[in-house]
């Protein structure tokens, strides 16, 4: 009688994320499944191969020698995989076909809605899907090959195989502290100094609420007491300046909507984002995702990023 075989992608990727991260509670967060569930999968798993995966010493979580053999196995399978999707794509109808854009959601969106429009009106046997993702839903995209390029902050800790990777910076972005404009706190401000209550953020798990935790981490602070949590950006900002919430927003996004009811003061020390284009090596190679960036390329030359932001709409 045939047994059921554990050895599934969805099996490798619960397997996968567990020993990049060594927590089971982190682990089933990101992947937004319960930790009993995830507990059980890897049980399966173990059973089905006959060795532990993993061992503990004390509340520290390790990789069993087996695991590391089926790491390394799985690590090769996602790569066979995403490299032989790639290169059936360079060769079958190589100028035309589907990008797909993924932007992180707490990074204005502006100059990449018009270059994207800019771009398909010369290209009409391509289309574009531009979707925000918030990080761990952008690098799941790009290791499972449903992303062709991602738009996000560096640096970021989740990133695991840089190796498969690479990345072109866009812009050096900076977190700048956001207050009533009616409170005149100044251009700058010492982490030490700044308000801790009433705030608006981004949900946990967001690339930027994560880099603030981190800031106040560093300043040997507590977190600010966040009373609201939005998604994007936008939401953010009008919510902070109707009723004079705190918050912390790339200069990006305020260049590109200023608001006079908000002052912004840069941190100090400086919280400096570099906004990259991501994307697996080989996806370069593909003729039409070459030549959207080099078109992208062409369109900062001719006028830059930072002044296509304080443009007004094309």
């Amino acid at each position: 009688m045939a047994t059921e075989s554990h050895l599934t992608p969805k099996a490798l990727q619960y397997f996968t994320q567990l020993a990049q991260n060594l927590n089971y509670t982190q682990t089933a967060q990101n992947l937004g499944i319960s930790q009993p569930a995830l507990t059980q999968q890897i049980k399966k798993l173990e059973k089905q191969i006959g060795a532990a995966l993993f061992y503990s010493v004390g509340k520290k979580l390790y990789l069993s020698e087996a695991g590391n053999v089926l790491l390394a196995a799985a690590n090769q399978i996602d790569t066979i995989i995403n490299t032989t999707a790639d290169q059936i794509q360079q060769f079958s109808q190589p100028q035309r076909g589907h990008i797909a854009l993924g932007v992180l959601s707490s990074a204005e969106t502006a100059v990449f809605e018009r270059f994207v429009a800019h771009y398909l009106s010369r290209h009409d046997d391509v289309t574009v899907a531009l979707r925000l993702f918030n990080r761990r839903e952008l690098w799941e995209g790009l290791e499972n090959n449903a992303i062709d390029l991602a738009v996000m902050y560096l640096p970021d800790e989740n990133i695991r195989n840089w190796h498969l990777y690479a990345a072109q910076s866009i812009i050096q972005d900076e977190l700048r502290f956001i207050y009533p404009a009616s409170q005149n706190l100044g251009a700058t401000i010492a982490i030490k100094d700044v308000p801790a209550n009433r705030w608006v953020g981004y949900p946990d798990g967001f690339y930027i609420a994560a880099r603030l935790a981190e800031v106040f981490r560093d300043a040997l602070r507590d977190e600010p007491d966040v009373v609201a949590t939005m998604v994007v950006p936008e939401q953010i900002a009008l919510l902070a300046a109707r009723i004079g919430l705190y918050s912390a927003l790339p200069n990006s996004f305020l260049a590109a909507h200023p608001d006079s009811r908000l002052a912004a003061a840069s941190f100090i020390p400086r919280v400096s984002l570099d906004l990259s284009f991501v994307y697996r090596k080989e996806k370069i190679a593909i003729p039409r995702v070459h030549t959207f960036m080099a078109e992208w390329q062409q369109f900062l030359a001719e006028k830059s990023y930072a002044d296509r932001l304080a443009a007004d709409p094309e």
